[in-house]
C-alpha cells in the first residue's frame, strides 16, 4: 500500500499542465528563410524546435503575465546563409491574439552571428562574429 502511495505521489509530480503547439513561419526562430516550429507550451512558457530549408534552430520564450500578447526568450542555431557558424539571439515577439492563443506572431531579436569569411561556398577556416537584428514573422496553429 505505501509502495502504491508513494509511485502515485511521483506520477503527480512529474505530470505538467502543457501541451504541444506548430506553427510555421520565416526567420531565424523557424530556422532561416521558411520552416516549421514545434514546441512545448504552458500558460506562460515555451520551449521549442525549428527545422527550416536551410537552417536549424531551437529556443524559448516566456511572458510576465497569463495570455498576455508581449514574449521575452532566446534563440540559438545555425542557417547556411548569415550564420554558417551558428547565431544567438534576444528576441521580443508580439502575439496578435496573445500568448496563449493560435494566430499571426511578429518578432525581432538582437544578437550575433557567427559566418565564415570565404562565404557560402568556400571556408577558408577563418570566422567572423557580428551583431545582427532578426525579423520574424509566423503563424501558430
Amino acid at each position: 500500500m505505501k509502495i502504491s502511495v508513494l509511485a502515485l505521489s511521483f506520477v503527480c509530480l512529474f505530470s505538467s499542465a502543457g501541451e504541444y503547439e506548430t506553427a510555421v513561419g520565416i526567420g531565424h526562430q523557424y530556422g532561416g528563410v521558411l520552416g516549421a516550429q514545434l514546441s512545448y507550451k504552458t500558460d506562460s512558457s515555451k520551449y521549442y524546435g525549428s527545422v527550416g530549408l536551410i537552417g536549424l534552430s531551437a529556443g524559448f520564450q516566456t511572458t510576465f503575465s497569463e495570455n498576455s500578447n508581449h514574449a521575452y526568450g532566446l534563440v540559438i542555431g545555425r542557417e547556411e546563409i548569415q550564420s554558417e557558424d551558428g547565431f544567438l539571439f534576444a528576441t521580443y515577439d508580439y502575439h496578435f491574439n496573445g500568448f496563449s492563443k493560435n494566430g499571426l506572431v511578429i518578432g525581432t531579436g538582437l544578437g550575433v552571428t557567427r559566418e565564415d569569411a570565404g562565404g557560402f561556398y568556400s571556408d577558408t577556416g577563418k570566422t567572423e562574429t557580428s551583431t545582427s537584428v532578426t525579423l520574424n514573422i509566423g503563424y501558430k496553429f
